[in-house]
């Protein structure tokens, strides 16, 4: 059997509404066409900016480690309505309707309220 290759073209169009870039054929609905306007990204803090932008060991440690860093700190809970699929196969969920994250404040307002990782201690290794 002899292999077709499919080549798509170049991913150079730009997006009009926020600049991605897509490949020419690609259907896009971004920003619903114009419809939904989000407000520009904030800047980052100083002291995260500066370990971006540090040349020594601690901003070079910080850079090779950075999704470890965030895994660590995304206190997240993920939620939605799994459905199993039909018949059987290897172990696989679907998800239906909207995927959901749920984050709660680090400090309870109530002490004697306290959930999962509200005690106020946050551990790095």
């Amino acid at each position: 059997m002899e292999h077709q290759i499919h080549y798509t073209g170049a991913m150079d169009v730009r997006c009009q509404f926020c600049g991605a870039l897509r490949f020419e054929r690609e259907q896009l609905n971004c920003y619903h066409n114009g419809k939904v306007s989000l407000p520009p990204l904030q800047e980052n803090p100083e002291n995260l900016r500066l370990l971006f932008d540090a040349d020594g060991a601690e901003g070079s440690n910080f850079r090779q480690n950075i999704r470890n860093h965030n895994s660590a700190f995304a206190f997240t809970s993920f939620g939605t309505n799994i459905r199993p699929p039909p018949g059987r196969g290897p172990y696989c969920f679907r998800l239906q309707g909207q995927t959901y994250h749920y984050a709660i404040n680090l400090r309870a307002d109530d002490p004697e309220e306290r959930r999962y990782g509200q005690d106020g201690r946050i551990f790095s290794f």
